[in-house]
């Protein structure tokens, strides 16, 4: 698909825009108006659809993708947060893949043209823009810290994101999943997303991406194109609402399955700490992202909680792992 010329000189690459939706109709239709509005000449908007609408819903959605050419609506079954994005992207006809969630929209016009506009630069494959709680959020971290952290991996191999920062940084090691973008060719040369992910999906991309990185090539982040965060929303994967022991679990399979298989001397050296900074990960949900608890009281009653039953839920992922095999990535 050959990209359109902007202005006299420079020529955009085209792209497509990737939406895994499920169960937030509403929302979705307020992001696809959003989309449809963006002034980049050249891209398309797939959606993987996979809640099971009812006929007089699909048909909202069939109408608006009937009126509008750049809209393509994928019905499914429920494919997981793996399953979606790599099911979208492969069907995807443009130089450049830019993937949201069905909860977030973008702010302005020029977000789609804002995140090609990047890719003038043959050394840059991959973009993130910046996320907000609100449209005149000012940016609340460190700068210090944030400045260091963002879209960086901890020692011991813990994603950090520091998203909502507001300066450019020209070289981060892995693309936030939700208003991230990646030249085609590089999802191809790592194979796509894990389909069998069930959280934390971008990693088992960018880990490998970070191995098969060529010299020179680079990520950024790019604050000048933003993307609205809803936090208190429900639907989707539900991690918001989720429970103190699937946040643990999330990040002790996390661990297993992707960090000791990326990261495999530093992270056998470092495993002592993974259950502990699984807890820690658990409280700290618990206080900044939890939709089911309410007050310092319940949060804290909770945390106790969570701190005190991580052993029994580490021991029963120690379980899961041993079904599954992968015991060898582990220590005995």
């Amino acid at each position: 698909m050959e990209s359109r010329v902007l202005g006299a000189e420079k020529t955009l690459p085209s792209v497509s825009v990737v939406i895994r939706s499920y169960k937030r109709p509403e929302l979705l239709l307020k992001l696809l108006q959003a989309l449809l509005a963006q002034d980049h000449p050249d891209f398309e908007v797939i959606v993987m659809e996979q809640s099971g609408f009812a006929p007089e819903l699909r048909a909202r959605f069939d109408a608006l993708a009937a009126a509008d050419a750049r809209l393509r609506m994928m019905y499914s079954e429920p494919l997981g947060v793996g399953g979606a994005r790599d099911a979208g992207w492969r069907l995807a006809t443009r130089e450049i893949v830019l993937t949201i969630d069905d909860d977030d929209v973008p702010l302005g016009t020029d977000f789609v043209s804002g995140h090609a506009r990047n890719y003038l630069d043959p050394a840059i494959i991959g973009v993130t823009a910046r996320q907000v709680y609100s449209p005149d959020e000012v940016c609340g971290y460190k700068r210090r810290i944030a400045r260091r952290y963002c879209l960086s991996y901890s020692f011991y191999g813990e994603p950090l994101a520091y998203c909502r920062f507001d300066e450019r940084i020209e070289s981060v090691s892995w693309v936030h999943g939700s208003g991230g973008s990646l030249r085609k060719s590089v999802i191809e040369r790592v194979g796509g997303w894990d389909p069998r992910s069930t959280n934390h999906d971008e990693h088992p991309l960018c880990l490998k991406l970070l191995e098969l990185r060529r010299p020179g090539e680079r990520l950024v982040f790019d604050p000048s194109i933003r993307l609205l965060r809803r936090k208190d929303v429900p639907g989707g994967a539900g991690v918001r609402s989720a429970g103190a022991v699937r946040i643990f679990e999330m990040w002790i399979r996390y661990y297993h399955d992707l960090v000791i298989k990326h990261r495999p001397l530093r992270s056998l050296a470092l495993y002592p700490i993974f259950p502990l900074m699984s807890a820690i990960s658990a409280v700290r949900w618990i206080w900044r992202d939890s939709l089911v608890h309410r007050g310092v009281a319940d949060r804290l009653r909770d945390s106790l909680g969570a701190l005190a039953l991580s052993p029994l839920w580490y021991a029963r992922e120690l379980q899961r792992v041993a079904r599954a095999g992968l015991t060898s990535r582990a220590p005995r």
